[in-house]
């Protein structure tokens, strides 16, 4: 934290429109206009923040966000390869709905992982779990590059596949929202959508640098090399990728303002300074900003639904080698 605090004299913020706030806190009639007094801001009002730390956590979370979304993109790029792996009897059709429908198993699991582990950053901190996301994607991520194939043990293959993306949505689902919120903490108050903004970054460029790996593969390699068994690769190289964003992710500390609460918990006696007690509940927020909510649902629906037809979706004029969209010369 910053070693001391700007006189809260300098900071004003206006009064409520239409009602004019004496010294002694009495509202004064409407209508003040320009009279209107200013109401200073107090010590507590003001989010101080520490511009190094602040650094190392935005760096932290792009760093974290570009390995989760790699592991994300990676399986949009090899969906017509993972279809035919997995289901090599099947129709092309068949192969190519089957990839498309685990890549979207993923969104089945994400609102659950942005419940479940949103609510365990309320409790015990955002570090700890945003740690933990990265470790699960990178884990699961892995283990897809280690999968047997559906020539050596049959219809179990497919299922495998199936639940590891599970685990990958749901790891995504916590990582995203515990993300944002521990940069929106550590942020100071006038840029905080900005900085929060910044995440988006890290999701770009995990896409960027899982069609380049696949494009090398496509380039070097050829289709049916990676069909052969090359498509583990960019799974496997998920692995020391993985360590490399553990790494930064756990040099970054708590949020200062969960740190705050922490401390202010221990102190009332209220707790060990481990974790925070009566945080409200999941229905109880939903009842109170349902709005917001819904709001918020609608607009990341609209600009995910570009995003990632652009992508992970977006069919070439022609057929080429590193083409590797779903509807590549198959459709």
């Amino acid at each position: 934290m910053s070693p001391s605090v700007p006189p809260t004299s300098h900071h004003t913020v206006p009064a409520t429109t239409g009602t004019r706030h004496t010294p002694g806190g009495e509202a004064g009639p409407p209508g003040a206009g320009a009279r209107a007094h200013r109401r200073r801001l107090r010590v507590e009002d003001v989010t101080v923040v520490d511009h190094a730390l602040m650094r190392t956590a935005v760096r932290g979370t792009i760093v974290g966000n570009t390995m989760e979304w790699y592991d994300v993109g990676v399986h949009g790029y090899l969906a017509v390869i993972m279809g035919q792996v997995f289901l090599p009897t099947a129709a092309s059709s068949v192969q190519v709905l089957f990839s498309l429908g685990v890549f979207a198993s993923t969104y089945i699991a994400r609102p659950l992982g942005g419940i479940v582990l949103g609510r365990l950053g309320d409790r015990i901190g955002r570090q700890r779990v945003l740690a933990a996301t990265l470790i699960l994607m990178a884990a699961s991520t892995f283990c897809i590059g280690l999968l047997p194939t559906h020539a050596t043990i049959g219809a179990a293959a497919p299922v495998l596949l199936v639940v590891l993306k599970l685990l990958q949505g749901f790891s995504t689902g916590g990582e995203y929202a515990g993300a944002t919120t521990f940069v929106s903490e550590h942020s100071p108050d006038r840029r905080r959508g900005f900085f929060a903004s910044i995440l988006d970054t890290g999701s770009y460029l995990g896409f960027a640098l899982g069609a380049v790996v696949v494009s090398a593969l496509h380039l070097t390699l050829g289709e049916q090399a990676i069909i052969d068994g090359a498509w583990r690769i960019p799974f496997l190289l998920a692995g020391p990728l993985g360590a490399v964003a553990i790494h930064f992710r756990l040099r970054i500390e708590e949020t200062p303002a969960f740190q705050a609460q922490l401390d202010a918990q221990q102190a009332a006696g209220a707790g060990d300074g481990s974790r925070l007690h009566g945080a409200p509940g999941t229905l109880r927020m939903v009842r109170t900003l349902w709005r917001p909510i819904l709001i918020s649902m609608t607009l990341v629906a609209a600009a995910n639904t570009l995003a990632y037809a652009l992508t992970s979706y977006s069919r070439p004029t022609s057929p080429s080698p590193w083409a590797m969209t779903p509807c590549t010369g198959r459709c």
